[in-house]
C-alpha cells in the first residue's frame, strides 16, 4: 500500500516518483506479457471496465491521502509552533522597538489553526477512505492479472471466464460501497447514541423525584 510509504508526507515527493516509475514498469510488463491474451470483444470491454475502476479508485486514494496528509502536517507543525509561541518570551526592548504590544493575540492563532485541523481529521475519514480505496484498487489489479493470465478460476472458457471476471469486479465494487455505507451508518449511530445519552443526563429529575412529584400532597385534616 502506498499510504505507508509516505507517512506524514516526509519524503513524499521521492516516494511518489518511485511509485509512479514502478507502476509504469509494471504496466509495460503486463502489456508485453499479456498482449492479446483475451482477443474477444467482450473480454476487451471487461478489461477496459476493470481498468476504469482501478483508475477511479486510485484517483480517490490520491485525493483522500492528500487531504489526510495536509491536515496531519498542520496539526503536527502547528502544535509545535503553538508550543513555542506559548513559552518563548521576547525581550521587552524588542517589543517596544517593534511596537508589538497589540500583537499578543497572535500567540493563540497557531492553537486555533491546530484546533480547526484536528476538527477536520476527526470529522472526515480521509485516512480510512484512502486505505479502503487502495485495497479495492489492489484487489482489482490482482483479478485483472489472473484474468489476462488465464489463472484459476479464469482458465475454463472465454465466455465463462469473462462472465466470472465481471461478476468478481462487480462484487469488489459492491463490497467497497457496503464498507463505505457501514462506516457512514456507524458514525451516524454513534452520534445518535451520544445525543440520547446527553438528553438522558440533562435537567430531567431522577425517576424517584418524578414519582414523588406525581404523588399528591397529603390533605390537612382540621
Amino acid at each position: 500500500m502506498r499510504i505507508g510509504g509516505a507517512m506524514f508526507g516526509l519524503f513524499s515527493t521521492r516516494v511518489l516518483a518511485e511509485d509512479n516509475s514502478l507502476k509504469e514498469q509494471l504496466e509495460k510488463l503486463r502489456g508485453i506479457v499479456l498482449k492479446n491474451s483475451r482477443p474477444s470483444d467482450h473480454a476487451a470491454k471487461a478489461v477496459a471496465y476493470c481498468e476504469y475502476c482501478i483508475r477511479t479508485y486510485e484517483d480517490w486514494f490520491d485525493w483522500n491521502e492528500g487531504k489526510w496528509l495536509l491536515w496531519q502536517k498542520v496539526v503536527i507543525i502547528g502544535g509545535v509552533v503553538a508550543t513555542f509561541a506559548g513559552v518563548i518570551t521576547l525581550p521587552h526592548g524588542w517589543i517596544v522597538r517593534a511596537h508589538l504590544e497589540s500583537f499578543g493575540w497572535l500567540r493563540g492563532v497557531p492553537a486555533g489553526i491546530v484546533t480547526i485541523a484536528a476538527g477536520y481529521l476527526a470529522s472526515f475519514t480521509y485516512r480510512e477512505d484512502a486505505v479502503r480505496h487502495e485495497l479495492t484498487a489492489n484487489a482489482l489489479m490482482n483479478e485483472l492479472a489472473k484474468y489476462q493470465g488465464h489463472a484459476h478460476p479464469y482458465d475454463i472458457d472465454e465466455a465463462e471466464d469473462t462472465s466470472a471476471f465481471l461478476n468478481k469486479i462487480c462484487l469488489l465494487v459492491e463490497n467497497e460501497l457496503h464498507s463505505w455505507g457501514a462506516l457512514v451508518s456507524g458514525n451516524r449511530t454513534e452520534k445518535s447514541h451520544q445525543e440520547d445519552r446527553h438528553n438522558s443526563t440533562g435537567n430531567d429529575p431522577p425517576p424517584h423525584a418524578k414519582q414523588l412529584s406525581s404523588t399528591p400532597p397529603p390533605t390537612m385534616v382540621p
